[in-house]
């Protein structure tokens, strides 16, 4: 994925109303022009971080499918996806510029998300149908699937429709929501005052923290019902907070307010510490996302500042870049590379050891596959609107 997305003058992108009023173009033009010639390439680096983690928690219960507490190993997976949620709503809001409308951001969105997901559900959806499980040839498994191709699974709180099609893409139907949304939410955040950025961002936080705990302590006490599992982690609306928080933290560094001195590496042990405590001691709602917000935010936060001041970062290395842009691809394809790698020589009785480094390389082989040969050229192709002709003889 591009870390800074390129957005067109209003000149050149599509017809239609600027996301932002003139108003507001004038009181955030001096941060654009200051700041959108930078690039933070180790933001792009830090999604290939998000996607390894959703990559070690899926090889974790592939080796142990019959694991019942749902230890740190599990966590880790859970809270990639929180990062990559705040990483969206920084990366879109650091790089948006005044001029652009709203049908150009989501022609570009879709061009992005679409030509990857649909690839591989196809993929998917061909392997269940060849397997001829009752599940998948049912009505009800084939609306599930179908579900899952236009991305609205995730909001029917139904077990067989959440994860349905190529699980790992129930994430994208959040992600579309926020696209929506996006449009309208950026001159929400532009005009806010930096005092009313604190609070927004407090009050993100706060909203992260308050459904979990209705649903620990009132809806389900237990903490392990569907429902809560449903409305907590799945349902695109319960993620929005997260999203909006990245957009108020891009908002933040971009107005200059200063937020505690973290390194990037600091705040990286701190998700990870807070993982580990937050599995031991915390219920299990609250170990989705909101557990570890904080410390992601400011590791995001610790991560596009190496870039912003010049810092050294291993995650502008062209190794960790280039990881990062298959990153989206590596999140999709994935889950299906392990199941045909991991599953087979599981069986013969080989052991984690011995598997992953068979394994690994082919989901990093694969991803890059589908990088090269489905995302970029949708990319090129469909982003922007076809040049018209010059005249009409």
């Amino acid at each position: 994925m591009r870390h800074v997305l390129q957005l067109p003058s209003r000149r050149a992108s599509t017809n239609g109303r600027a996301i932002t009023s003139h108003k507001d173009a004038d009181l955030s033009a001096q941060d654009s022009m200051r700041l959108h010639a930078q690039r933070l390439p180790s933001l792009t680096g830090l999604r290939f971080v998000a996607a390894g983690g959703v990559v070690y928690t899926h090889s974790f219960l592939l080796m142990n499918p019959d694991v019942e507490d749902l230890r740190p190993e599990v966590w880790v997976g859970a809270s990639s996806v929180s990062l990559f949620f705040i990483l969206s709503g920084y990366v879109l809001t650091y790089s948006a510029r005044p001029t652009d409308t709203a049908h150009a951001f989501w022609r570009r969105r879709v061009a992005k998300i679409l030509p990857n997901h649909v690839f591989t559900w196809c993929l998917v959806v061909a392997a269940l149908i060849f397997t001829s499980t009752a599940a998948t040839v049912s009505v009800s498994g084939t609306a599930a699937n179908v579900s899952n191709l236009f991305l609205v699974n995730t909001w029917i709180p139904s077990q067989r429709f959440v994860l349905a099609g190529n699980p790992p893409s129930w994430s994208l139907a959040a992600e579309m929501f926020f696209y929506l949304l996006f449009p309208s939410l950026l001159p929400l955040v532009v005009r806010l005052s930096r005092r009313g950025l604190l609070i927004g961002a407090g009050t993100a936080i706060a909203l992260t923290w308050t459904w979990p705990m209705i649903c620990t302590f009132v809806v389900g006490p237990d903490g392990t019902a569907f429902f809560s599992f449903w409305s907590v982690y799945l349902l695109p609306l319960a993620r929005l907070p997260e999203f909006v928080l990245g957009m108020l933290t891009a908002r933040i560094a971009m107005t200059g307010i200063q937020l505690p001195r973290i390194g990037a590496f600091p705040a990286g042990m701190s998700v990870i510490g807070t993982i580990i405590f937050g599995s031991r001691y915390l219920p299990e709602t609250c170990t989705y996302a909101a557990a570890t917000v904080i410390p992601i935010v400011l590791l995001v936060h610790a991560t596009a500042e190496l870039d912003r001041c010049g810092k050294a970062s291993l995650l502008r290395t062209s190794p960790a870049v280039f990881l990062g842009e298959i990153s989206y691809a590596m999140y999709l394809v994935h889950g299906m590379t392990l199941a045909l790698v991991v599953l087979p020589l599981k069986g013969q009785e080989w052991n984690g050891i011995a598997i992953f480094p068979v394994a690994l390389p082919l989901v990093v082989l694969a991803s890059w596959l589908l990088y090269l040969g489905v995302e970029r050229p949708c990319m090129r192709r469909l982003s922007t609107p076809r040049a018209r002709a010059a005249a009409t003889p």
